[in-house]
């Protein structure tokens, strides 16, 4: 019998602070509502091809949209990005950042009535994500097995499924041996015909295929005004959306399934309950 192959879309709705990375002001307004807008421009996308998705959500963000997020967990798996983007899980005391964590996942439960079980960390920054499980954490996916220039080196780790004691940890998805991205900054600017090539390399030997973006790029950022690199401003807004949409349709027309990592995980007997 054939296995189905699973196309993970996952998206980090945070507060867009990335301008405070490059000495640019923004206000907590400010970043609350581009990420509002992206996120309302992308369920367009999602409604009209009627995919669902699992969005990796911050507690600050949860907060200033209650209604939003109630109502888009009622269609999509909503995960755990932290109690706020500029949290770095990475450098905190253990303690605290546990803390953290529960106060996070405990707010975000309580907006949108159910449990939360996955969990991606701000930019990736985490350690002894061992201890995640004490937290009601099942899985993490802040993984991502490449090397990135000037930001990580994980080139040698993992690159599918596996466990770190009672955690899963679900990767990123990246080809074999290049070890290629698929994650935002390779959509937008390496073109649809490399991500389209990832996807089916990806699928030669993985049972998924992981994309991740952010809602805040389906905003404009040309017009945006914030003093940004080019490669985080291009194609960005109706661009995306078309370049989305269009992966989407083809990725359909080749019978790929879209799932979210909670049901995927659930119907592979990877993880139990919820």
């Amino acid at each position: 019998m054939k296995k189905t192959k699973n196309i993970l879309l996952t998206f980090d709705l945070e507060e867009f602070d990335l301008p405070l990375e490059y000495h640019e002001e923004i206000s907590d307004k400010e970043q609350i509502g581009i990420s509002r807008n992206g996120l309302k421009n992308l369920l367009k996308i999602l409604n009209k091809q009627q995919v669902i998705a699992t969005f990796f959500v911050t507690a600050k963000f949860a907060l200033a949209n209650k209604k939003l997020v109630k109502q888009l967990s009622k269609k999509h798996e909503i995960a755990l990005h932290g109690l706020m983007h500029s949290d770095d899980y990475r450098h905190m005391k253990e303690d605290l950042a546990l803390k953290r964590l529960s106060r996070g996942k405990k707010l975000v439960e309580k907006i949108i009535g159910k449990n939360v079980i996955g969990f991606r960390a701000p930019r990736f920054h985490i350690k002894k994500i061992k201890l995640l499980p004490t937290i009601g954490i099942k899985y993490d996916s802040s993984l991502h097995p490449t090397y990135i220039p000037g930001r990580y080196n994980n080139f040698f780790t993992e690159r599918e499924i596996h466990k770190h004691g009672k955690l899963i940890e679900v990767p990123i998805s990246v080809t074999s041996l290049l070890r290629l991205p698929l994650f935002w900054f390779a959509f937008r600017n390496l073109g649809l015909a490399y991500s389209k090539f990832c996807t089916n390399w990806c699928f030669l030997d993985s049972r998924y295929v992981m994309l991740l973006f952010h809602p805040w790029e389906f905003v404009d950022l040309n017009s945006s005004g914030f003093k940004l690199p080019a490669y985080i401003k291009r194609d960005t807004g109706r661009i995306l959306s078309g370049k989305l949409d269009s992966y989407i349709r083809w990725a359909k027309r080749k019978c790929y399934k879209f799932s979210t990592v909670k049901n995927f995980l659930s119907e592979n007997g990877i993880i139990k309950g919820n």
